[in-house]
């Protein structure tokens, strides 16, 4: 019996000696990189990253119902085939958060029409910016070039198509539509449902996205998990995820984020910005509700029955319909106005905007009268205005969404006649920025004291939606690219996601200074730093550490707190 022990624990020590050295032999072959998710700094398949970034572990602070994104790059000193990469549960001392909450996409690297901020066409830039689930979706020619702003003549993207086939999206054909709408008979296009075995070439790297939505009744602590490399049965790297769940309700932003939105319920639907089938339409809703996005306008005036329908599936989806951004009325509408109140206030509609013609003067006598028509039979009216044609109107305009960097002296002037001023094109949905679309439409806009943000637009094909290279004018304008079925979200709109919740942050802290004064409790210091970051320059800003002192504040303020008015700082 002795014998048969000694046997199996030689065979059990060999099994662990012989699996420690695949895995260490294996993971001699890749780097991993944790790297930041929302940053400017474009990482592409050949790009040097500092070896500060080398870690095997991944940490996170997150709060109930929050979606918090991290990233790591793997680089491959040898060819790397067919790569699963699953996530376990993430388990704590007080609960489970399901692996089905840990969403694990490839960052895309393609090719696009400009580097910077500019609005139009320059050239072909390799640009990471498609989240996917099935890396294979593009292909790219010309994936070994290593300047992000240079400028690659010879570099293509190709999409595939349901029958696997592979469709040229980067020929620069002028397209003879502002508004290409591809039938989806024309263009099935469609993400897989999981991550789907990644290819990396020795030599190059390859971003993954992780994005972990934190279910709302969560509770707070520390929780891990692993996110584990394999290819075929062997594990290649083995990552530690840990999350902190913070005891911290947070609550709704004290702006308003609104989108252009150009999509109307049609029954064939398409691929572009326009038609939408019912599925399309409802997925498209959700992904902005996902992102902090409470009520897009409705562009286009569609028939009865679609509007209807339209506000129903934002009701069902969790959107708000109190304010009806209705750009289908214009200052001719005034008469209609009874008929469209009554109408839509079934569906939690308080109250409808008319717009008026899109950046255009409206101080003068004939606009005027129309404005006060239509506030005369209990509608408002909003506008995109400059900066000098918003000022002119700021006693009548009850909306404007105001162009480029936003006025606080502007801001003032609106609110002194009670109106609301938001803010768009700073910049529009083109560049591939996260870090700029987190600071200009998250933190900036509490320091210039706007009332919310509109901007434009959450699609907008100008010729081919999936081609930035067919229209002579601007580039296309995209938050998350349409699928049959779906959408396929971009690095920039996670960073608008931050922007949104960096402004819950800052409400939350605020409502816990509220409370805490109300109990007698010292917020000076709160206050205080509130205040410095108010005349901050944000642009010097770690956004990161900003976000870690709201939180330290929250939580320090709660501790000041009894129980029971802990409690109450919670979600509006």
């Amino acid at each position: 019996m002795r014998n048969i022990l000694i046997v199996g624990l030689l065979f059990a020590s060999f099994l662990f000696v012989s699996f420690f050295f695949s895995l260490s032999a294996e993971a001699e072959n890749i780097i991993v990189y944790v790297v930041p998710a929302i940053t400017d700094d474009r990482i592409l398949p050949k790009s040097s990253i500092p070896s500060s970034y080398i870690s095997d572990t991944i940490s996170v602070k997150a709060s109930p119902g929050e979606f918090e994104p991290v990233s790591f790059v793997i680089r491959a000193d040898q060819d790397i085939n067919s790569m699963t990469i699953e996530s376990t549960n993430l388990t704590g001392s007080d609960g489970i958060i399901p692996s089905t909450d840990v969403d694990i996409r490839t960052v895309k690297c393609w090719y696009q029409g400009s580097y910077n901020l500019e609005l139009g066409v320059q050239g072909r830039y390799l640009t990471p910016e498609l989240l996917l689930k099935d890396d294979s979706l593009i292909k790219v020619t010309g994936e070994d070039w290593t300047q992000w702003n240079a400028s690659n003549p010879k570099g293509k993207n190709y999409l595939k198509l349901t029958n696997e086939s592979y469709t040229d999206i980067s020929n620069n054909t002028p397209q003879n539509s502002d508004f290409l709408m591809i039938p989806i008979s024309q263009r099935p296009v469609s993400d897989a449902t999981t991550l789907q075995p990644v290819t990396i070439l020795k030599g190059y790297n390859k971003q993954f996205w992780v994005t972990l939505n934190v279910p709302n009744n969560a509770n707070a602590g520390n929780y891990s998990g692993t996110i584990t490399l394999r290819t075929g049965t062997e594990i290649i790297r083995q990552l530690q995820l840990n999350l902190q769940v913070l005891p911290i309700l947070l609550s709704k932003p004290n702006l308003e984020y609104g989108l252009y939105y150009r999509g109307m319920i049609t029954d064939q639907g398409s691929i572009s910005s326009e038609g939408k089938t019912t599925a399309q339409f409802t997925a498209e809703i959700k992904d902005m509700l996902d992102h902090g996005v409470t009520n897009p306008n409705v562009y286009s005036r569609p028939n009865d029955d679609v509007l209807i329908e339209m506000l129903t599936i934002k009701n069902q989806v969790g959107l708000d319909n109190t304010n009806l951004y209705y750009l289908g009325l214009d200052f001719e509408d005034a008469s209609k106005f009874p008929y469209y109140i009554s109408m839509t206030a079934p569906y939690g509609v308080t109250n409808i905007y008319a717009y008026g013609p899109d950046e255009q003067n409206i101080n003068e006598t004939s606009s005027r009268s129309k404005m006060i028509a239509i506030h005369n039979v209990g509608g408002k009216v909003m506008n995109a205005q400059s900066l000098s044609q918003a000022d002119s109107v700021a006693e009548i305009l009850d909306l404007a969404v105001v162009y480029g960097d936003p006025s606080e002296e502007l801001a003032a002037k609106y609110h002194r006649y009670g109106h609301k001023i938001y803010s768009y094109a700073n910049p529009q949905v083109v560049p591939e920025y996260p870090r700029l679309f987190r600071m200009n439409y998250g933190l900036l806009l509490w320091q210039r004291n706007y009332d919310g943000a509109m901007d434009y637009a959450y699609q907008h094909s100008l010729g081919d939606i999936w081609n930035d290279f067919d229209y002579t004018g601007y580039r296309d304008h995209v938050f998350a690219y349409p699928t049959t079925n779906g959408v396929i979200d971009t690095i920039q709109w996670e960073g608008f996601r931050e922007g949104v919740d960096d402004v819950r942050y800052l409400t939350t802290l605020q409502n816990a200074i509220r409370l805490a004064k109300s109990q007698g409790k010292d917020t000076s210091e709160a206050e205080s730093w509130l205040a410095n970051l108010k005349d901050s320059d944000l642009t010097s800003q770690d956004l990161d550490a900003v976000r870690l002192q709201m939180i330290n504040y929250i939580l320090s303020l709660q501790n000041q707190l009894n129980s029971t008015t802990t409690s109450t700082i919670k979600r509006d």
